[in-house]
């Protein structure tokens, strides 16, 4: 016998969705996204193109049945590199136990950052449905990430006084 989902879709859609896309209108409204717009929905997975304040856009991916939200391929840094480890690093202390309350709560989510192919991929495991507030934290550690991302490093700052001096 065969099951249609089409009455489950809609259903499922209606609550995830719109708690992600609650908590992203909540950011744009404060400044700390510029817009995002949403794809369409094809077997529980959804693309949102977010566009940051600098104008960068990146895409937060909505798996419904895995209860993830994604950012993949965020930003470029090899597995070996220092980058990466210091991602790996923000990664921990965001889950670290007793931190400030903005980090993520271990009992509500859980984070992870993978590498593959130089591609550094942030995602979120929600769990007991609580897609708009993991929203705000993913997309809150995307943004330390970026940062970190673009500070330069101390071997790039010491070769550009060199060359100035």
């Amino acid at each position: 016998m065969t099951h249609s989902c089409d009455f489950v879709a809609p259903i499922r859609r209606s609550k995830e969705v719109k708690a992600v896309c609650a908590a992203l209108r909540v950011l744009v409204e404060r400044g700390e996204l510029r817009s995002f717009q949403e794809g369409k929905l094809r077997v529980g997975r959804m693309p949102i193109d977010i566009e940051w304040p600098d104008g960068r856009v990146s895409r937060l991916r909505i798996d419904i049945e895995a209860a993830t939200l994604t950012f993949a391929g965020l930003m470029e840094a090899g597995a070996g590199s220092a980058l990466y480890r210091e991602l790996k690093g923000l990664a921990r202390a965001a889950q670290t136990a007793g931190r400030d309350p903005a980090r993520l709560d271990p009992a509500r989510a859980m984070l992870r950052v993978t590498e593959q192919a130089g591609a550094v991929s942030w995602s979120i495991i929600v769990t007991r449905g609580e897609y708009e507030y993991c929203t705000r934290r993913l997309v809150e550690l995307a943004r330390e990430a970026l940062a970190l991302a673009m500070e330069p490093m101390p071997l790039a700052q010491n070769y550009q006084t060199a060359i100035l001096s």
